[in-house]
């Protein structure tokens, strides 16, 4: 039997030991991979973007959504850029920047955003865009809506029963999108009592602050002993009125009664964690869908807080049956 030469042993030897290094390099990889799809983490490190109209300190619908992402950044380990206080004529170029530099998933936390969104979408088919109550009419938009009429009718029951004036406030930013609870409080309102009057003050955007301070006051003068306002920064401003002038509010967006706990007596809550958790969820699944997507009591988006300690305990039962009722009925 012929001897093997050193030098072709030598290399049979490097060959294999090549080979084993590229199957264990190979086994790790694909052990890798299957981790990461099992924690659903995407093979990629998400850029993610959130774009918000008013301040990220108002203690409602901006700080929520800011705090909304921040949770779900440690799950998902995007990276999060913020834009805040944007001019709305500046949106439209903002978002056109974060698209260009690569942004997977752009949130625009309100109506203003979606035509914004509308004309810059079509150019940037890898990047989505997620904005609130307006319209998505391409492939890679979203836009997520509030099922607010019953809502409306919930806080609008709650109104009705404790006001003792029968005055109530509803001081609402004009938007079309706004409408729709106004509605539904002002049907409950007289559903409640047909001698109960709502008052209503408007405010030309969410964050009014002089304009829904000069509303509360006015409606205040007037005789009401319960107000309900449905904007972001501005809510602050009016419950402290409402303290001011020792009568009832109703707080939004946020569980609101550590502002006032003595006078206000419940607030809507628009579960917005809840929404960006669904979006973020169904996005890094693939599954994301386009178009319009509706949340609303019976899916607990929107969901009235604890009562303060001056609701009597008959209404509380009363509002509970509503609720059980509006449930069932959408």
């Amino acid at each position: 039997m012929p001897k093997l030469q050193p030098f072709p042993a030598l290399f049979a030897c490097l060959v294999i030991g090549l080979l084993l290094l590229n199957t264990s390099q190979f086994l790790t990889s694909m052990k890798h991979i299957r981790q990461m799809e099992e924690k659903g983490v995407p093979g990629h490190r998400l850029h993610v973007a959130l774009m918000l109209e008013g301040p990220t300190y108002d203690q409602g619908w901006n700080s929520s959504a800011l705090e909304s992402l921040t949770e779900l950044q440690k799950q998902y380990g995007f990276s999060l850029e913020v834009a805040s206080n944007l001019d709305p004529e500046k949106i439209t170029a903002a978002a056109e920047q974060y698209a260009s530099n690569g942004y997977d998933l752009i949130f625009g936390h309100g109506v203003i955003f979606s035509e914004p969104f509308t004309k810059v979408a079509p150019f940037y088919p890898e990047t989505r865009f997620v904005s609130f109550n307006g319209e998505a009419p391409h492939s890679n938009q979203t836009t997520i809506r509030y099922d607010m009429w019953p809502a409306g009718y919930l806080v609008g029951k709650l109104a009705g029963q404790m006001t003792r004036t029968r005055k109530v406030g509803y001081i609402i930013a004009d938007k079309p999108t706004e409408y729709d609870q106004l509605n539904g409080f002002t049907q409950a309102v007289k559903d409640t009592s047909a001698k109960t009057k709502v008052i209503v003050g408007k405010v030309s955007d969410f964050n009014d602050i002089a304009g829904a301070t000069k509303a509360a006051k006015e409606m205040i003068s007037k005789g009401v002993d319960v107000v309900y306002t449905t904007g972001d920064s501005l809510n602050l401003a009016v419950i402290t009125e409402a303290q001011r002038a020792n009568i009832y509010a109703i707080g939004y967006i946020a569980d609101q009664r550590y502002i006032a706990p003595n006078h206000v007596i419940a607030s809507m809550i628009q579960d917005v964690r809840q929404c960006y958790r669904t979006v973020m969820s169904q996005f890094t699944a693939g599954k994301l869908p386009s178009g319009s997507v509706t949340y609303g009591l019976k899916e607990g988006v929107n969901r009235l807080s604890s009562f303060g300690p001056m609701v009597p305990k008959e209404i509380r039962e009363e509002i509970k049956r509503e609720l059980d009722k509006l449930i069932q009925r959408r």
